[in-house]
């Protein structure tokens, strides 16, 4: 496995670089201090399979590194691993292409779980802030940036698309039904469908994703 960790403190980036090696077997671990030196490797054609972004850094952010990088390989695996939990950051990171959001206190053993996760094709975010997510995904910037976009429909039939629209904006699945005229089981059923269509494994994720790859 190649990860590329982009960190611009030595310190830090080092300490992480340390537990992996030490968490994973026949990992081959690359060293960036800023998001314009990542672009630079990724364009180098070096692509690594897992890139450990933070996102404030000097030169170029890992908000906007990550948007570039996404646009020349967007197969590769982003993890946020950040200090950051504020709004602003946490929705631009995933609508920028990221997979997962951690924060720095995460655990090395945790850490290399997130990464086996989104290589698998798992959402990953922090539980610490999950919940603070899904509240801001109940937004209605979050919202309108939904209906805005064109985008990848993953094959949701129309009905799925409603219910992932309401999904998105915070909606209960008894509050589902009442706007839908659907019963409870059957909007649960048409929830478990979209679940599988998306590799999600909750209603989170699925808000999550459904801004990050712009769909309904």
């Amino acid at each position: 496995m190649k990860i590329l960790l982009v960190e611009d403190y030595q310190h830090t980036r080092k300490t992480t670089a340390y537990g992996l090696k030490t968490n994973i077997k026949d990992v081959e671990i690359y060293e960036s201090d800023n998001g314009l030196a990542a672009l630079n490797f990724v364009k180098s054609g070096n692509i690594p399979d897992v890139i450990l972004m933070d996102i404030s850094m000097p030169v170029m952010n890992g908000i906007d590194a990550s948007k570039q990088i996404k646009e020349i390989a967007p197969d590769v695996k982003i993890i946020m691993l950040t200090s950051f939990n504020e709004e602003k950051q946490v929705f631009a990171a995933f609508h920028s292409g990221a997979n997962a959001y951690c924060l720095k206190n995460i655990k090395p053993q945790e850490l290399v779980n997130v990464i086996n996760s989104v290589i698998n094709g798992a959402i990953w975010i922090d539980p610490s802030i999950a919940s603070y997510i899904l509240q801001l995904f109940h937004s209605e910037t979050a919202v309108n940036v939904i209906k805005e976009n064109e985008h990848n429909d993953f094959d949701l039939t129309a009905r799925e698309k409603d219910i992932l629209k309401l999904v998105a904006a915070g909606k209960s699945n008894k509050e589902i039904a009442d706007e839908l005229i659907l019963s409870i089981h059957t909007v649960k059923n048409h929830l478990k469908n979209i679940l599988q269509k998306l590799c999600v494994e909750d209603r989170t994720q699925a808000a999550i994703l459904a801004i990050k790859e712009n769909l309904v």
